[in-house]
């Protein structure tokens, strides 16, 4: 019987709802009896066909064939493209296993009967239910959806009945006059919506048979969040029935085909209510049919969803967003960065304490004033050792093998307190010889015996009597930026008594101020090529008084007068000529060619040519020995100038005899001549310079060798030479006077040298600002572009890409602030061979105190600046509030700072050339640049040559300690396949080729590199920066 759309409700009620109930009776009996229902409904739907002939293929595109569900009919074969869940060639029957698998890997329901029971339930997979195993419960099963390994870790199964993009839903009808009259058959709906083509599909079952399908268009989804309750409406709405099913044309029941097929066209709605699951669904011709059999407004039912998605698209879930900085934490910054502050003013006002920016004694004293105590002490010091000092050296030899050359042959001499002067020919061994008396290191080899008061000098350990020679070498290098008494206050801090008081010092230094006659000039800079200072003669008087601060024994001065005009040389030597007499001081100076005025302040002469000695002894010997020797020396002649022509020209040998015999002269010129010897002596003395300055033709260089060692032969000949030797085995052979080493043994402590030293660094870096300022100036400026170029950078991938950007940055910008490590001892190493060489201090002392007070305030404060900048602009992690990733930040700042300063600093001190220096740093931070981890993946090398490279590099262990402090417990928004998923930073880091396990392994590393940097910068400068002339 068939229900035709044109049937009244009257008809329906008088006749449909009588026959329905005693046919649901009779089919619950025929479905005991009957073997095969498929049958029933094939002989319902007789086709005619003959059983001898075999029935055509299927074939969707024939009228015959149809394809279920609406699935669409591949016109190429002919086969049905079926929906997820379905199977078979029409898509008529429900597919177990899971969605997560493809239809054709899932298996068709088998319907069996066992024991007259018929079978007709799916055995899903683990996660899955539902008639057609459609539905999901289980998170785990939802992994599949995703290729991306990171997707499938965020893979749910959402089952909260709001539609995201493909929801299943599998619901019990719950109408009470349904489930009465169906006892037996179980009546329930499938319903799933696709919201990206806005169509929902709607299958009937009983006993989990299909009866039939609709499909629904045109469709809305709503959700009311506020009372949780979600709706779909679809405008447009179709139904077919599956033949030979239950209301289908099955045998013994009606038939609403055509009541299906041409009443029911929409719109169709379903409500649900997601706190108790609750769902309605209305359609208005199947409301009519609902009202009119049973009484109910709409079909009611139970319904269970899930949807497989990533959960970040859960609806109502919002990505973590980014935390701003609290007040607290702007509070807390502002504390720590006022703290920093206070620091550095206690810091400064402990330096303006220091000796050598303390000038309040130096004025009271330089008034005149000052404690009875104090001038007591002062007049004890200077008087404490008037005995003065012999020094005696025989036969001084001095050859470099490896060269060949002997420099020195065999000097002797006898120096008593006195101003002695050590002259010769350019290249003739002045300069060797006084290095050799005042125990300077050489390259070559030494032989001989040099003693002071019969104590020997060569390799001796007693450091004191070292200490007791001071030494003024050629030339003088200073600070340029310190004074002339503060130059020398230096001096008198480091050497002087550690127990004599400060204003003691200070007021020797005042007397060798006044003694050297630079009083008048205390207060000017030193100055150097670029910012004008002192003259060169006043810069020989301060080089001076540096070592007459300590009261030395025995001073030596390496060519004083060299580079001076006949005004300074004077002013130098007749200083040093006071001092000899007023405090009984040996003093040896090297000197080329004094004037008359400035030789006669010598009281004894070693005269050297070709490495021999041709004089030594008092100077008033000197004449005589010329004369014996055929050399007689004109009146009003300079005997130093006619010294060095005898040994240059041999024409001068006799001037009266020999001169005239090499040469023919006319009578005209006889006459000259003989006019000259008897006019009067300044005109003599002019002509006689004159003459021996003319280049003769009848002489050669042998001869003038050989008769310069026929000089020095009739030396060794000579009385002086015997009276030389007899005084110097006199001196031997005495007990050794005693020197009070107590004056040296005493100079400051360690300590005292590291503060003394660090005072006058920051003295330099006081009156010399510009390094620190534009340091300064410079971080703040890059700090200020970097935290608004990179302001509030957020946390998605795009942010992680700009940290890797601002941290390797950073890097690279405190890596090319340490150049100026290689320029900052390079301008001292000199004055650092000069001091060293004179005992002023020990290395370490100095090595101390540059790291103290200079490489600590352009090393500390830059990291600092740049993260009490960056890190609040840039919105940087600031984890719970506890401040720990600043700090490591700025740990991990400071840490690199030290390390590459310290790396550049050691290869400073290993170059003697800047600019070898400075290409070997180049390439150094090249190839720590390349292996940072920011231009290849280091943990994918797997060359073996290059594989450990990274090792070495310090930019590599700074970045991945600031990437790691800063990425690893944050949550990455990333976008992939349409999806806004969070990533965790660890794995972006992993990705990347960075460890998080490896953050205090950096950390560690870093201070294991900046100790290495220490002790390897310090092993240089000890072994290797040493003086060797």
């Amino acid at each position: 019987m068939r229900l035709t759309a044109s049937g009244n409700k009257f008809f329906l009620l008088l006749f449909l709802v009588p026959f329905l109930q005693i046919n649901i009776t009779n089919a619950v009996e025929t479905t005991t009896t009957t073997k095969n229902p498929y049958k029933l409904a094939l002989s319902a739907n007789n086709l005619n066909t003959n059983e001898d002939e075999c029935p055509p293929c299927f074939n969707c595109m024939l009228p015959m064939f149809n394809c279920k569900q609406f699935s669409k009919c591949n016109e190429f074969n002919g086969q049905c493209e079926c929906m997820e869940g379905f199977g078979g060639q029409d898509c008529v029957k429900p597919l177990c296993g899971g969605l997560n698998k493809t239809n054709e890997l899932r298996p068709i329901r088998n319907d069996t009967f066992n024991n007259d029971t018929y079978t007709n339930q799916c055995d899903c997979d683990d996660g899955w239910e539902g008639i057609n195993c459609n539905i999901c419960y289980e998170d785990d099963v939802c992994r599949d959806f995703f290729d991306d390994d990171e997707l499938k870790k965020g893979a749910v199964c959402n089952r909260n009945g709001i539609i995201v993009k493909k929801l299943y839903q599998g619901c019990d009808v719950t109408n009470p006059k349904i489930i009465q009259l169906l006892p037996k058959q179980k009546p329930q709906v499938s319903f799933h919506c696709d919201k990206s083509i806005e169509e929902c599909f709607f299958q009937f079952w009983t006993n989990q048979i299909e009866s039939f399908y609709c499909g629904f268009d045109t469709c809305s989804f709503d959700f009311d969040l506020q009372n949780n309750i979600s709706h779909y409406k679809c405008e447009n709405a179709q139904c077919k029935c599956i033949p030979g099913e239950f209301l289908c044309g099955k045998s013994g029941f009606i038939d609403i085909t055509e009541f299906l097929e041409e009443t029911i066209k929409g719109p169709g709605e379903f409500t649900c209510d997601l706190n108790n699951k609750e769902c309605k669904f209305t359609e208005p011709s199947i409301n009519d049919l609902i009202t009119t059999l049973f009484g109910d407004p709409y079909i009611a039912l139970k319904c269970n969803g899930g949807e497989c998605m990533h959960y970040s698209q859960i609806p109502g879930y919002s990505q973590p967003n980014k935390k701003n900085l609290t007040w607290k934490q702007i509070t807390g910054l502002s504390i720590f960065t006022l703290f920093v502050i206070g620091l550095i003013v206690l810091a400064i006002d402990a330096i303006s304490k220091s000796p050598m920016f303390s000038n309040d004694d130096y004025k009271k004293l330089s008034n005149g004033d000052g404690d009875d105590d104090d001038e007591d002490e002062f007049e004890k010091f200077i008087n404490s050792d008037k005995t003065g000092v012999t020094l005696t050296f025989e036969d001084v030899k001095y050859s470099v093998p490896s060269r060949n050359t002997n420099i020195l042959k065999g000097i002797s001499g006898h120096i008593q307190p006195g101003l002695t002067a050590i002259m010769g020919q350019s290249g003739g061994g002045k300069s060797t010889l006084i290095d050799i008396l005042s125990n300077k290191q050489k390259s070559g080899k030494i032989t001989g015996s040099v003693k002071i008061n019969g104590e020997s000098l060569i390799n001796t350990k007693n450091t004191n009597l070292l200490k007791s020679i001071g030494f003024v070498d050629q030339d003088n290098f200073f600070l340029p930026t310190l004074t002339v008494y503060e130059t020398i206050l230096n001096s008198a801090l480091l050497r002087l008594p550690k127990n004599m008081k400060y204003k003691t010092k200070v007021k020797f230094v005042i007397k060798v101020l006044k003694d050297l006659r630079i009083y008048d000039i205390k207060d000017h800079l030193i100055g150097d090529e670029f910012a004008r200072g002192i003259s060169g003669g006043e810069r020989k008087r301060v080089a001076i008084g540096c070592e007459l601060v300590k009261s030395p024994s025995i001073l030596f001065l390496d060519e004083p007068t060299s580079g001076l005009d006949a005004a300074n040389s004077k002013n130098v030597i007749d200083c040093l000529s006071e001092l000899a007499l007023k405090n009984n001081t040996t003093v040896v100076c090297s000197i080329h060619q004094p004037r008359a005025n400035v030789f006669d302040k010598f009281d004894s002469l070693i005269f050297l040519g070709k490495g021999e000695m041709y004089f030594s002894g008092p100077v008033s010997e000197l004449k005589d020995f010329l004369t014996n020797c055929g050399y007689e020396c004109p009146p009003n002649v300079n005997i130093a100038d006619y010294l060095l022509d005898i040994t240059f020209d041999e024409n001068l040998k006799p001037l009266t005899e020999s001169f005239l015999e090499g040469h023919s002269f006319g009578n005209s010129e006889l006459g000259e001549i003989s006019h000259l010897l008897c006019s009067p002596e300044d005109e003599a003395a002019h002509n006689y310079s004159s003459l021996s300055q003319r280049d003769t033709t009848t002489t050669t260089e042998a001869d003038t060798e050989l008769a310069n060692h026929q000089l020095a032969t009739k030396f060794l000949d000579s009385q002086v030479y015997t009276g030389l030797l007899y005084q110097i085995k006199n001196s031997n052979s005495v007990e050794s006077l005693n020197i009070n080493l107590k004056l040296y043994a005493s100079q400051a402590s360690w300590i005292e040298q590291v503060i003394i030293l660090s005072s006058r660094t920051f003295k330099n870096v006081y009156r010399n600002p510009k390094l620190l300022i534009g340091n300064y100036i410079l971080t703040v400026a890059v700090a200020l572009f970097l935290g608004n170029l990179y302001h509030n950078v957020q946390n998605d991938i795009t942010g992680f890409q700009n940290r890797m950007g601002l941290f390797f940055f950073l890097i690279l910008f405190l890596g090319f602030l340490a150049f100026t490590g290689l320029s900052t001892f390079y301008l001292e190493r000199l004055i650092f061979l000069k001091e060293r060489s004179n005992n002023y201090y020990h290395p370490s002392a100095y090595y101390i105190s540059k790291i103290v007070s200079d490489i600590v305030p352009l090393r500390l404060i830059p990291p600092f600046i740049l993260s009490i900048i960056i890190y609040p602009l840039v919105g940087l992690n600031m984890g719970q509030g506890q401040y720990v990733y600043f700090f490591k930040f700025l740990s991990i700042l400071i840490l690199f700072n030290f390390a590459i300063s310290f790396e550049i600093l050691t290869v400073g001190i290993f170059f003697q050339d800047l600019n070898a220096a400075i290409m070997f740093t180049v390439l150094l931070l090249l190839w720590s640049v390349l292996f940072s981890g920011l231009f290849i993946n280091t943990a994918n090398i797997t060359n073996e040559l290059f594989k450990y490279m990274k090792n070495g590099s310090l930019f590599f262990y700074s970045y991945e300690a600031l990437i790691v402090n800063e990425v690893k417990d944050l949550t990455l928004k990333d976008e992939k396949l349409g999806l806004t998923i969070e990533v965790p930073g660890a794995t972006i880091l992993s990705t990347v080729g960075f460890n998080v396990l490896n953050l205090n392994r950096d950390i560690s590393l870093l201070f294991a590199y900046i100790l290495f940097f220490l002790c390897l910068g310090y092993i240089l400068l000890h072994y290797r920066v040493i003086e060797r002339k």
